[in-house]
């Protein structure tokens, strides 16, 4: 894993949960409606066909909101309808670390098992370099797989491209060249004229390191920060004599590392995937249990 130069000071990656300046512009979102062909039949905000009328596909959601409301009371959103969740996979789903029932938290907090469901697209790939996009401040990334959306970046750009642009409101400074796996939202805005770019979900980025393990690209720079005292134990002065630093340093690291491996946590998600299968998800039927 490569350790970058460190300063002593314990002002880059202790204590500190800087955020990059959000940008000063703001960029309107076009509305995408449903679409309806000659027959009636509904295509949804994404790009999905739905084999339905619009009278056959409100009776769908209600058939869904309605199972919603009763495995989860209380609920006021339409995140997982919207998610395109199935919620008769709620046990299998949790099997593999999702609960449902934590739908509700603030997307911040959610792992890379939940944005693999509640991001509209997921790829493998890497940030290679900052670009402007119609007025936007974006990020170029090279998509390596499209592990899920494929079929909207074929209905808005009239294909899967190789290479895409983001747009992160809360990180201007990515990590560039590294393979991760990346989760957009807002979808539906994508416009190959006007709109040529995708918004990453807050804070979820998962990066690949040398040694095949992973970390979240929020925690990256504390995680090399508290590996260069680690790595450096016997000869750091610092770590020598403060029995307070290393443990300052100890709990660093132990907040920021994963124990999983790239290869375990892509295989994760493409259960979750398979197990959910949104692209068939207006062919499934929601009945009360």
């Amino acid at each position: 894993m490569p350790i970058f130069a460190m300063s002593d000071g314990d002002s880059n990656g202790i204590g500190s949960d800087s955020k990059a300046k959000l940008p000063q512009k703001d960029y309107p979102l076009p509305i995408q409606p449903e679409q309806v062909d000659s027959n009636g039949i509904v295509t949804d905000r994404l790009g999905y066909n739905t084999g339905m009328t619009k009278d056959e596909l409100q009776k769908f959601k209600e058939d869904y909101n309605n199972l919603d409301k009763t495995m989860f009371p209380g609920t006021h959103s339409t995140m997982l309808y919207d998610a395109k969740i199935d919620l008769n996979k709620y046990e299998e789903l949790k099997i593999l670390g999702v609960d449902l029932t934590n739908s509700g938290g603030f997307t911040e907090s959610k792992d890379y098992l939940e944005n693999s469901l509640y991001g509209e697209i997921v790829v493998v790939g890497k940030t290679i370099e900052k670009e402007k996009v119609n007025g936007a401040d974006t990020f170029r990334i090279e998509i390596f797989e499209v592990l899920k959306g494929a079929e909207i970046l074929k209905f808005k750009l009239g294909k899967v491209p190789k290479f895409f642009n983001y747009f992160d409101p809360f990180n201007q400074e990515p990590v560039m060249d590294m393979k991760g796996l990346y989760f957009f939202g807002f979808a539906q805005d994508i416009n190959k004229d006007t709109r040529c770019w995708v918004q990453q979900i807050p804070a979820s980025t998962l990066l690949c390191l040398e040694d095949n393990s992973i970390v979240y690209e929020k925690n990256f720079k504390s995680l090399n920060y508290a590996l260069y005292f680690i790595n450096n134990a016997t000869t750091n002065e610092k770590m020598i004599k403060s029995e307070k630093w290393r443990k300052k340093i100890h709990d660093l690291y132990e907040s920021v590392k994963m124990n999983e491996s790239w290869d375990v946590a892509i295989s994760s998600v493409r259960q979750i995937l398979e197990i959910n299968d949104a692209e068939n998800f207006y062919k499934k039927t929601w009945r009360k249990k």
